[in-house]
């Protein structure tokens, strides 16, 4: 955590004591067990922050054992304990410092009127880019952390609206991209304190994994919803493209961004999706993804009144037919060994799995070459549309990729913590390409919807409803940044095509969930991953819930335990 944020979040504990609430960082003021004790006596209603979902902690807001202010409280305990110090996992970046009055009002409102939504005092993570009046977005650079954006980006604002309340910032790989910033530095991976989280969205990964909120936004370009979900053993979905306004979220590549809301369980994961999705005129892709969403169910999904709960049915993989993409088996045996285990999960769940294999052409282009082939010329649209962004901020921000380029070769690569060479190259390659190049239009006139062609014949010539595959063919890498890297003899890599990009880089995003599906040897998570059509957000969801109900294979860390007094009991009429 920051310097910044030590402060916000010094505030918020100091006001714990100007809200009554029992011995500063501990114990809520009613009966309650502690880590490794025995539970409430029969008939208590009780209540346990360690993997609590959104359900338990409503049961809880309306038995009496738990407010607002009591969660917000025990989460602020558990960063104390786990991100300022003991293991430090460096996941978060900026605390609300108005959390605690924040809870209070809620607490208010739910006994005066009821709840707004289902998330009405629920805390919820933000990824770092995404903008908040009230707190920095600093999209990982040290160059922003002090930036503090006017407005709110429009999924901030529905959040609020639902009554959520903004516990933070989740610390991001700069610019978008690893588990590494100038701001923090390393994010790491609560399972294995040698790994990586996955990026760019680590520090929601890795905080949600570790206990310290219920909730998170991330934001997903190739893979950096997914892949920190899939090695911090969470669910993450990348939903269909334009699905969730990008307004007021730091541009990597305004092709193939979106937000995706991460959680520790599917049905979580809905509701998140409930709070966040709608049709937003201030993002152009928005208007054209609800303009062509599915007749029958436009006029709803555009307002934000679609309901993806309902999706959520244990009977939802019977007769659905799933790809297996043999393509991305393969790598370390342990993760074959977990996919085969999901597959036949699914199978007695009713679904029909129908091997297939990518044509080799499009994996080579697409997948595995998709950096050079795509990802490197649809950058070219960078620098206008990160200084567009630029002009939406304060004067003390620099307002030009240029200055960000000499602040950081000047500056910022002279202190103890440098940039990563990928953020400077993006910047500088930004500075001599445009949208206006040739390579750019054939991208946008061929490339990309040829990708989209190919996808959707694979899923005819099959006949399928979503393809299903291991995210990652080897578990988290071993930490390597600017600053220190750490050699670990015992990790796996793999040579194998790796999915991420598979998804999201077409003229269409196509939507991707992944669910736990078990660790491995040394404890580290991995996911399985499902892949469906444009606007399949809801079945993807359903298969994801039928197969996790069935298979219940996430496991909070060992590293992070309960601490002290998470376990809280209804105090008696």
């Amino acid at each position: 955590m920051s310097t910044l944020s030590r402060r916000g979040f010094m505030g918020a504990v100091g006001a714990i004591g100007a809200l009554g609430i029992v011995g500063g960082t501990g114990s809520p003021a009613f009966a309650q067990g502690s880590a490794g004790t025995p539970g409430p006596r029969h008939g208590e209603d009780s209540f346990e922050l360690e993997e609590a979902t959104v359900a338990d902690i409503t049961a809880a807001f309306e038995s009496g054992a738990l407010t607002c202010v009591k969660l917000t409280q025990l989460y602020l305990a558990r960063i104390a304990a786990y991100e300022d110090a003991g293991i430090r996992l460096n996941s978060i970046t900026t605390i609300n410092p108005d959390a605690l009055r924040i809870a209070a009002e809620l607490d208010r409102e739910r006994r005066r009127s009821g709840p707004r939504s289902p998330l009405h005092g629920i805390p919820v993570l933000l990824k770092d880019n995404v903008d908040t009046f009230d707190m920095p977005t600093s999209n990982g650079s040290v160059i922003l952390k002090d930036s503090i954006p006017p407005n709110d980006a429009f999924i901030t604002e529905a959040l609020r609206r639902k009554g959520a309340l903004i516990l933070g910032k989740a610390s991001m790989g700069e610019f978008a991209g690893g588990s590494y910033n100038t701001i923090d530095g390393q994010v790491t991976n609560p399972y294995h304190l040698k790994r990586d989280t996955g990026g760019s969205s680590a520090g929601p990964g890795a905080a949600l994994a570790a206990n310290f909120a219920v909730l998170a936004i991330g934001t997903d370009t190739s893979t950096s919803v997914r892949g920190p979900s899939s090695y911090n053993g969470i669910v993450g979905l990348r939903p269909t493209t334009g699905l969730i306004s990008r307004d007021g979220i730091a541009p990597k590549n305004l092709l193939f961004d979106t937000a995706g809301p991460m959680a520790r369980t599917v049905t979580d994961t809905a509701l998140m999706l409930n709070a966040v999705a709608g049709e937003d005129p201030a993002d152009p892709l928005s208007v054209v993804t609800y303009k062509n969403f599915p007749a029958s169910l436009r006029k709803k999904a555009a307002q934000g009144r679609l309901d993806y709960t309902k999706y959520l049915k244990k009977d939802s993989l019977k007769g659905v037919r799933l790809g297996a993409v043999r393509d991305f088996f393969g790598g370390d045996p342990e993760i074959d060994a977990l996919a085969e285990k999901a597959l036949d999960i699914m199978r007695a769940r009713g679904a029909v799995i129908i091997d297939i294999t990518v044509d080799p052409a499009f994996l080579d282009f697409y997948v595995s070459n998709g950096g050079s082939n795509i990802r490197t010329i649809a950058d070219y649209r960078f620098k206008a549309d990160w200084e567009q962004y630029l002009a939406t901020l304060g004067p003390e921000v620099p307002k030009s990729v240029q200055e960000f380029v000499h602040i950081y070769e000047t500056e910022v690569n002279k202190s103890p913590l440098p940039v990563e060479n990928s953020v400077l190259n993006l910047l500088k390659r930004s500075l001599s390409t445009s949208a206006d190049m040739p390579a750019y239009k054939n991208l946008i006139e061929k490339v990309l919807p040829e990708a989209t062609r190919l996808k959707l014949a694979m899923f005819d010539k099959h006949h399928l409803n979503a393809m299903v595959f291991p995210y990652q063919s080897s578990f988290a890498a071993p930490i390597s940044n600017p600053v220190f890297s750490i050699p670990d003899p015992t990790f796996v890599p793999s040579t194998r095509p790796q999915p991420s990009i598979f998804a999201g880089y077409s003229s269409v995003g196509f939507p991707g969930i992944v669910v736990p599906m078990g660790v491995g040897s040394q404890g580290l998570p991995m996911t399985i991953s499902f892949m469906g059509k444009p606007y399949s957000d809801g079945q993807l969801l359903g298969y994801a819930y039928d197969y996790e109900q069935a298979s219940r294979l996430r496991a909070p860390s060992q590293i992070v335990p309960p601490l002290p007094g998470e376990t809280l009991v209804a105090p008696t009429s």
